[in-house]
């Protein structure tokens, strides 16, 4: 059934109009009535009905200032007008309240009909739509805690978690963190003992599941942690410390991870090296996690079975300042995809030094971490562009034991980065990254995501997402949010839609998700933009 409630000064309209319905409308039920505008509002908040059909003209406030009050707070409503035909336009100015449509006296019965079909048709959608995102939350709550680690997962990764965020807190969920007061430090936990071909897959996969539950509920005592396990093998502990309390945060985390170390070992009889971040605010938590994996790195120049944090990593004995101007010539050549002369400059500036094993380690480890930076900078990661992670390179270098087999496997490794980074510098073209910048704008109502954007253009999502910051100098999701606030301030300025009516029309099903955001990159609330522009 459908619910409607009549709102008219004259009886004999409203008698009219229910003798139709109950006669041609079997599907609607007139739930109330009233003859003035003051008290129709009275029953239509109270009861909530699906659609009220008012009159325009009326004794204290009109169906227009009736239809304004609906829309304020109760949106969901429909609202229909009934008008004089010497009313008409003046009745257009209820469209910016949410009208959905006129019905003009003398009442006709087919127009009624009609708009009460089209009024059904809409609640109908409605009612799917509602039905779809009421199993969605209920999947959501199932699943919560999945649900947060994906969270925290795609966020520690860059990836988009917008759409995860609203919906596990309309599951009724918080989130992990309070992304705008908490500060984290972050610890990479990696065994020292997984070597190649040492141990089976399966093996390895038991062991790591084993340590990934030992951390879990090693951390379940301190709530104010997350545990996860990263892609290369880590397992990545955020510790949490809210802004007016992170003093001494660093000496306690410092504390907490040796602890960790030691247990560890306690338990498995077997190491790990822990890298340490410095403390950094919730939404530095991808640089955090790539300065803890950073740090596990150098267990290659200082040893495995410790905590290696960024002050340890600072007093690294010093290399020769002509050896580190050598090594960024080369990274410079490497960036520019010029291969030949890349490694030429590095194997040239390392025999020309005379530096022992120790410093010669420590100056393929400083090669191969700004490399990585650098290669962070271009939106590219080492182990998705050479088919090795960071670390695994590192680890195969280590097994070297002549200059000559050190020296060759860095060749590999510098072909296979360049051979990535001249596909990535051919595919750049201005033309196509604004046809990807117009999409965005022109399919800001229907959601356009990271994924439909990169079909549209036929790339994979993650080539697509780097592809896109290389050529245009910013993150995806940064423009594609920025684009949704910029057309909203647009249609605020209007003053013809309502707040629901904007949230929809740039990709938000969210009200409130769109009044956050908002806020985030304008410093003010939907409401308080629209009244300053006014």
């Amino acid at each position: 059934m459908y619910r409607v409630i009549l709102v008219d000064d004259e009886a004999i309209i409203r008698q009219g109009i229910k003798k139709i319905i109950q006669r041609f409308a079997p599907d609607w039920e007139v739930v109330g009535e009233a003859e003035d505008g003051v008290s129709g509002l009275q029953q239509i908040f109270r009861l909530q009905p699906d659609l009220v059909i008012l009159d325009f003209r009326m004794p204290g406030l009109n169906g227009l200032e009736c239809c304004e009050r609906i829309a304020g707070q109760s949106p969901r409503i429909h609202r229909i007008i009934l008008t004089a035909y010497q009313d008409f336009q003046l009745a257009k100015q209820a469209i910016q309240h949410g009208v959905m449509g006129f019905i003009t006296k003398p009442l006709d019965r087919s127009e009624l009909l009609d708009t009460l079909a089209k009024a059904q048709a809409l609640v109908d959608r409605e009612r799917e739509e509602q039905a779809q995102m009421s199993l969605l939350r209920h999947t959501v709550r199932k699943a919560a805690p999945l649900a947060q680690q994906l969270y925290v997962q795609h966020f520690l990764m860059g990836h988009d978690i917008n759409d995860l965020e609203q919906f596990i807190v309309d599951s009724g969920y918080s989130l992990p963190f309070k992304p705008d007061s908490d500060h984290v430090i972050l610890l990479a936990v990696s065994p020292d003992w997984i070597e190649k071909d040492a141990f089976t897959a399966f093996d390895i996969e038991l062991f790591l599941y084993a340590l990934t539950k030992f951390v879990q509920e090693w951390a379940a005592d301190r709530p104010q942690s997350f545990v996860l396990q990263d892609h290369a093998g880590q397992i990545v502990v955020i510790l949490n410390f809210d802004r007016d309390r992170s003093a001494g945060a660093t000496s306690q985390a410092s504390e907490l991870a040796d602890k960790l170390r030691a247990d560890i070992f306690a338990c498995f009889k077997r190491t790990v090296t822990i890298g340490m971040s410095r403390i950094r605010p919730f939404l530095e938590t991808p640089s955090a996690y790539q300065e803890a994996s950073l740090a596990v790195t150098y267990r290659f120049v200082h040893g495995g079975d410790q905590v290696l944090s960024p002050a340890k990593l600072d007093a690294t004995r010093q290399l020769p300042v002509r050896l580190l101007e050598q090594m960024e010539s080369s990274l410079a050549l490497l960036m520019q995809g010029s291969e030949d002369a890349a490694y030429d400059a590095l194997d040239q500036a390392v025999a020309a030094e005379p530096i022992g094993p120790d410093q010669l380690k420590q100056a393929i480890v400083h090669y191969m971490l700004r490399l990585a930076v650098q290669m962070k900078q271009m939106d590219l990661d080492v182990g998705e562009t050479s088919g090795k992670s960071l670390q695994a390179w590192l680890s195969e270098l280590e097994c070297t034991t002549t200059r000559d087999s050190l020296m060759g496997k860095i060749k590999v490794m510098i072909h296979e980065l360049c051979q990535s980074i001249l596909k990535e510098r051919s595919m750049l073209d201005l033309r196509s990254a604004e046809k990807a910048k117009q999409y965005v704008r022109d399919y800001l109502s229907e959601g356009v995501s990271l994924q439909a954007a990169a079909d549209h253009m036929g790339m994979n999502a993650s080539y697509f997402s780097r592809w896109f910051k290389y050529a245009t100098n910013r993150n995806f999701v940064d423009f594609l949010k920025e684009c949704r606030i910029g057309k909203a301030k647009e249609l605020l300025q209007q003053g013809s839609f309502t707040l629901q009516e904007i949230s929809a029309l740039i990709g938000y099903a969210d009200v409130k998700h769109f009044h956050r955001v908002f806020k985030e990159l304008t410093g003010y609330t939907p409401s308080e933009y629209k009244k300053h522009f006014q």
